[in-house]
């Protein structure tokens, strides 16, 4: 049984590699921040909230 959970921890962290990947990709190719209307900013503040929260977002959600 032990086994099997060390599987899946191993499993979930390679899973966070790869959001964490895009993510820095995703910084590394932002370029504008300082161009970002009000809302934009609100909605960026919204997200950071959400993951100090440990809440899950969609990296390929195209409302983000």
């Amino acid at each position: 049984m032990s086994t099997e959970i060390d599987r899946k921890i191993i499993i979930n962290l390679m899973q966070i590699e790869g959001q964490l990947n895009m993510i820095n990709s995703k910084i590394d190719h932002f370029l504008g921040f300082e161009d970002l209307s009000v809302d934009e900013m609100k909605e960026l503040d919204e997200i950071e909230d959400d993951m100090k929260k440990g809440n899950k977002i969609s990296l390929t959600d195209s409302s983000i």
